[in-house]
C-alpha cells in the first residue's frame, strides 16, 4: 500500500502547517496582549494619580472655606470673599480633574486584552 504512506506523509505534512501557523499566531497576539497591557496600566495610573490630585485639592478646599468661614464670622469682607473666590477656583480644578480620572479608570478598568482575544477567535 504505497499510497497510504504518501497520505500520511500529507496529513502530517497538514498538520503541522496548521500548528505553526496557529502557534505563531498565538506568539504575535501574546506580543500584542504585552502591549495593550501596558497601555491600560499605563492609562489607568494616569486616572488613579489624577484621583490623587483631586484628593489633594479637595483637602485645600475644605481648609480654604475653613478660612472663608473664620474670616466672615469675623465679618471682613474682602478676606471671607478672597477666600471663596481662591475656593471656587478650587473647586473648578476638582470637577475638572475628577471627571477626567474617573473616565480614565472607567474606561480602562478591565486588564482584558478583548482586541487580541477577539483576533485569536476569529482566525480560528
Amino acid at each position: 500500500m504505497p499510497g497510504s504512506g504518501f497520505a500520511k506523509t500529507i496529513l502530517n505534512a497538514m498538520l503541522s502547517a496548521i500548528a505553526g501557523q496557529w502557534m505563531a499566531t498565538i506568539r504575535a497576539e501574546s506580543e500584542v496582549i504585552k502591549v495593550e497591557l501596558k497601555v491600560k496600566s499605563r492609562e489607568l495610573g494616569k486616572g488613579a494619580a489624577m484621583l490623587a490630585v483631586v484628593a489633594v485639592l479637595g483637602i485645600f478646599m475644605v481648609l480654604v472655606l475653613l478660612g472663608a468661614a473664620i474670616a466672615g464670622l469675623s465679618l471682613v469682607m474682602p478676606v471671607w470673599g478672597a477666600c471663596l473666590i481662591v475656593a471656587g477656583v478650587l473647586l473648578f480644578f476638582i470637577v475638572i480633574y475628577g471627571i477626567w480620572g474617573a473616565h480614565k479608570i472607567k474606561k480602562n478598568k478591565d486588564l482584558v486584552p478583548t482586541a487580541s482575544i477577539e483576533r485569536i477567535k476569529n482566525s480560528f
